[in-house]
């Protein structure tokens, strides 16, 4: 018996991403940086989790509000999901829809998460992997005057790796300081070189330029 198209299409979704090393069906916890729900929220797939760090590290989103995907409406679309709405720096609020196999990126005011989209993202991906934790773990910190300090030290100097940083503020303890800066690129008062380098010591901290 004959596969109904479908299934075809579901059978490439599946091969796709095990190409990527990657599940169709785990299951992932996580906790948005900027969310302020007691859950975590449910991610059903690798490729989800994968989308999740590509909106929370895209430079021009300011907040992503992840209720489309908490409450599992359905999408008038086949193939395509309701992830999130987001918030860019200018204040314009966009849908986006997780569409693997979808060849544009944006279609009627909304963003498209296709395949295409994270492959050509996987170092902000790896990234972000990283970078969302190193916030997290700092929640129950009072950081707020060592944000004052970093971002007055990038004002002050510039292009700063993490490692340099650090170095500036050796009173204070390494995970606070590289905390505070992720908070800080999470935010948007900060740059970082993260999409096309691997977070980490060496990564290059700038102030935000506008316009």
């Amino acid at each position: 018996m004959g596969k109904t198209p479908a299934q075809k299409k579901r059978n490439q979704y599946l091969a796709s991403v095990r190409a990527r090393g990657a599940s169709g069906h785990n299951l992932w916890f996580v906790s948005p940086p900027q969310d302020t729900q007691a859950l975590p929220l449910t991610l059903s797939s690798d490729i989800e989790l994968e989308a999740f760090f590509y909106l929370e590290g895209s430079p021009d989103v300011a907040f992503v509000d992840y209720s489309p995907l908490r409450h599992g409406r359905a999408h008038p679309h086949p193939g395509r999901r309701h992830f999130a709405t987001v918030t860019t720096l200018e204040g314009t609020e966009l849908d986006v829809d997780l569409a693997l196999e979808a060849n544009k990126t944006s279609v009627a005011g909304r963003r498209l998460v296709s395949l295409a989209v994270l492959n050509a993202a996987k170092v902000r991906v790896q990234s972000w992997r990283a970078i969302v934790p190193t916030i997290n773990r700092c929640r129950s910190h009072s950081l707020g005057p060592l944000i004052i300090r970093c971002r007055h030290l990038l004002e002050e100097h510039g292009d700063l790796a993490v490692r340099d940083l650090c170095q500036q503020l050796t009173t204070e303890s390494t995970a606070l300081v590289t905390g505070a800066v992720a908070t800080l690129l999470r935010s948007r008062e900060i740059e970082s070189d993260v999409d096309t380098h691997l977070w980490g010591p060496g990564t290059v901290l700038r102030t935000h330029r506008h316009g």
